[in-house]
């Protein structure tokens, strides 16, 4: 069975100009057949169907490749800026990839990429022995099949319009994140997780806010470094991640065009429509995202409306909002968030002149609670009694220490927790941590299972900081972390740098406290 080649094409551009390419990934698709039976382990073999998305996907590559459409040539200019490559695991520093544009180097790269998609519980070593076998037969068919095809693209077209209005590079947005080679797959692997719906409040986090394996890369930056725009709108699209979700009440319209007001920080924003009419009407409650572009802001996503809703039912929802996603309020209520920013500085002192250390480690759930619960009292008694009795009167309470609960798996966790307190956004908690630290102790030599997968899931996990990763390695080096992940051969700093940007890309962006100022 084929993939439906046009269906994976820009809207408006089927890729007539490109008949030959079904043809090209019919070949190559039974290239990656014969070289799979002579693989050394069964590792790399693929399912029929999945032999074809990769077929297609690595055409694809060749074809943007060929004619500079700018989505490899991108990746690779990010990893030189982060890492000093461009091509990090696989080539060293300053070490030449070689003349061809389309090489093995590059296509080994793309596979140990591809792979963990297609098989999201795989792991394998970038420099697998099998892995270089394919690359040189992949790159080896795919050079010499492009050489004579004409250089032209419809995605290229495509890219290339204009890029005036909010919606003309929004649309772009989506056909990148959700149909390119590069991205596909991964946004087929996000959709599975949030329940396998590809609805539009999906779509919108993805391309406006997800990062990816592709070193810790959105969307967002991808294709603000496609397009031919000034250096000031390729800022301004790279911070889409940080969309302004909030209740707007709509104060007045004009034609295209309507100004609005963010209830939560009480900032006027212009509105821009695509359409003739505007959609919501003056004094309507609006629940949605705005993205700015050039002098407007535009919508982004799905939005929510109130037409008649009381002040006293708004402010609740706003509370909760608040309450619930502090950082998005961050995003735009500077003076919340420099509030939050104090509150956790405090509250990080507090936890040091407690436990004269930033990282803590308990030998199971039932001590690290009962700890935090002392510590939390402690802090409580040490306030003045009249600070005390007003937040009881406020909040209703009846006892002045405070009642804490914990999630039953920490409680139930016997296998040691380790707690850290990030000075910039705040208390970061991970359970196993027993296997953790008995891995990282090792250098890399002679892991246990379980010591591995500890420290796969500690650099892995969206909990973890690279703050909190760092500050492991600050006692026992990171040698276990390559070991882990299957990075073979000299010992290199940039190797944690490219992990933890490829598992942790939204820290390498704007950040917030994690508390709610209630």
């Amino acid at each position: 069975m084929k993939l439906n080649y046009p269906a994976h094409r820009p809207p408006g551009y089927s890729g007539k100009r490109e008949h030959y390419l079904p043809l090209v990934v019919e070949d190559l698709d039974r290239v990656i057949v014969k070289a799979q039976g002579s693989l050394a382990h069964n590792t790399l073999c693929l399912s029929d169907s999945k032999v074809v998305d990769l077929s297609n996907v690595l055409v694809e590559f060749a074809e943007d490749i060929h004619n500079d459409i700018g989505i490899w040539k991108n990746i690779e200019r990010y990893n030189i800026e982060f890492f000093g490559t461009p091509l990090p695991l696989i080539l060293q520093l300053n070490e030449d990839m070689g003349k061809e544009a389309i090489n093995k180097h590059r296509i080994q790269y793309l596979l140990w990429m591809l792979y963990s998609e297609l098989q999201p519980q795989l792991l394998i070593s970038p420099t697998h022995r099998d892995l270089e076998q394919l690359s040189v037969v992949i790159a080896t068919f795919l050079e010499n099949r492009f050489k004579d095809i004409p250089k032209r693209s419809s995605i290229k077209a495509f890219l290339s319009g204009p890029n005036s209005f909010g919606w003309e590079v929004k649309k772009k947005l989506i056909w990148l994140g959700t149909h390119s080679y590069l991205f596909r797959n991964n946004f087929q692997n996000y959709v599975e997780d949030r329940g396998g719906k590809s609805e539009i409040p999906v779509i919108d986090d993805f391309v406006c806010q997800q990062t990816t394996a592709w070193s810790g890369l959105g969307i967002v930056d991808i294709l603000a470094a496609i397009l031919d725009i000034s250096e000031e709108q390729r800022f301004t699209l790279r911070t889409w991640y940080e969309r302004h979700l909030a209740y707007y009440r709509i104060l007045a319209t004009d034609g295209q065009k309507s100004e609005v007001m963010n209830t939560l920080n009480d900032k006027p924003y212009m509105v821009r429509y695509s359409a003739d009419k505007n959609p919501f009407e003056v004094g309507a409650i609006v629940f949605g995202s705005l993205i700015p572009w050039n002098e407007d802001w535009y919508w982004s996503g799905t939005q929510q409306v109130f037409g008649d809703i009381t002040e006293k039912t708004l402010q609740e929802q706003k509370d909760a909002f608040l309450k619930k996603f502090p950082e998005i309020v961050y995003r735009y209520n500077h003076e919340l968030a420099e509030k939050a920013g104090k509150a956790v500085d405090l509250q990080y002192h507090e936890f040091i002149e407690y436990h004269n250390t930033d990282l803590v480690i308990y030998p199971d759930g039932l001590s690290m609670a009962a700890d935090y619960q002392k510590e939390i009292r402690r802090q409580w008694e040490s306030k003045p009694k009249e600070d005390i009795a007003k937040v009881m009167e406020k909040f209703k309470l009846k006892d002045p220490s405070p009642s804490l609960s914990f999630p039953h798996d920490l409680i139930e966790n016997d296998r040691g927790v380790g707690v850290y307190f990030n000075p910039d956004e705040g208390l970061e908690i991970m359970t196993g941590f027993n296997f953790i630290v008995s891995g990282f102790k090792k250098k890399g030599k002679d892991l246990t299972r379980d010591e591995e997968e500890g420290i796969r899931s500690f650099i892995i996990s969206e909990m973890v900081s690279p703050k909190f990763v760092k500050r492991l390695i600050q006692e026992y080096g990171f040698e276990s972390v390559e070991s882990a992940f299957l990075i073979r051969g000299d010992h290199d700093q940039s190797h944690l740098n490219y992990l933890l940007r490829s598992y942790k890309g939204a820290y390498y962006r704007n950040r917030y406290p994690r508390i709610a100022l209630i």
